[in-house]
């Protein structure tokens, strides 16, 4: 049992260079900071994270007021000033400018917006998971404001950051991913159903970005893509074991893992298959539905798939072939 703890802990204690979850950062602030200035934009800051009878989204639950409307006042001018906080610390925490102080912030500002609007997005929901965790993390150590400014007064941050941040990140995702391939209870997700249910979604005019009926001569590839759907989400515990068998050296090869099967599925791209379908579902998603920032942020979170070892290597590749 010693050994196991101890494996365990080192596990949970392991570095690595921060690239990827500088690269999250970025992206999750540019989303976060794109939505919060559609909001201000369409005019909905009051309606959508004011308290009631102003405010549109919270209603009658019987709960108790959001903190800042307790602490602030029950006014449009306390959605504001939410709105204005939020803005501020989004765009900092994506130059990551004052990380630390910045990243709490927004994390804080983004649970009061939750609980004016309890019914938003699943993106909302799993972007107050990430920014906390991103908080807690090294993601200020490279490719930003913070990292620049340390190194100019000669005190820069460590070469390597603990991992555990983008491990609990990755397995969020990969949890929501399969969960919702088990939510899956409308039987057009399934042969029963003609595997109509993208072809559905893409024919209601509140999530449709087209006419209905428009993509009625692709009918066959919209049920494609509904099995691919599934597949994709039923899928993502396999991630698991196809980042153990692709692990990187430091020195940007690959670890010899899991014998002939292991050597199989390297040479498969499994892992690279999966996220080039992921993405794939996003991008049609964002092409032809209306789902706001859903599709975006979560592709912002994919680089925590891509060990940072590999965008290094990929990054010095692209230096050595296009700059020397």
């Amino acid at each position: 049992m010693t050994a196991v703890f101890e494996r365990w802990v080192a596990f949970w204690d392991r570095r690595e260079a921060p690239a990827s979850l500088a690269l999250v950062r970025i992206l999750v602030g540019a989303v976060l900071l794109t939505d919060l200035l559609q909001a201000k934009y369409a005019g909905a800051v009051e309606l959508l994270w004011s308290a009631p009878p102003l405010g549109m989204a919270w209603g009658a639950t019987g709960e108790q007021l959001p903190l800042a409307a307790r602490w602030l006042g029950a006014t449009p001018h306390t959605a504001e000033l939410l709105w204005g906080l939020a803005v501020v610390c989004a765009a900092l925490f994506s130059c990551g400018a004052f990380f630390r102080v910045s990243a709490v912030l927004l994390a804080l500002a983004l649970g009061q917006i939750g609980r004016f609007e309890p019914d938003a997005d699943a993106i909302d929901q799993l972007f107050r998971i990430a920014v906390p965790l991103l908080a807690l993390s090294g993601a200020n150590a490279a490719f930003s404001l913070d990292a620049w400014l340390r190194k100019r007064l000669a005190k820069p941050y460590p070469a390597l950051v603990p991992a555990w941040p983008r491990y609990l990140l990755m397995l969020q995702l990969l949890w929501m991913y399969f969960s919702a391939a088990h939510n899956r209870g409308d039987s057009a997700w399934y042969p029963s159903g003609s595997f109509a249910a993208v072809s559905n979604v893409m024919s209601d005019p509140h999530f449709a970005r087209f006419a209905p009926g428009t993509f009625r001569s692709v009918y066959r590839f919209t049920q494609l893509g509904t099995a691919a759907t599934l597949l994709f989400e039923g899928s993502a515990p396999l991630m698991l074991l196809w980042l153990w068998l692709d692990w990187p050296t430091p020195a940007g090869g690959r670890r010899e893992r899991g014998g002939k099967l292991g050597q199989l599925l390297r040479k498969l791209r499994l892992r690279w298959l999966w996220l080039g379908l992921g993405a794939t579902l996003h991008l049609g998603i964002a092409i032809t539905m209306q789902l706001g920032i859903f599709p975006f942020g979560m592709l912002a979170l994919y680089p925590i798939f891509v060990h940072p070892e590999e965008l290094l290597h990929a990054r010095e590749s692209l230096i050595k072939r296009y700059c020397s």
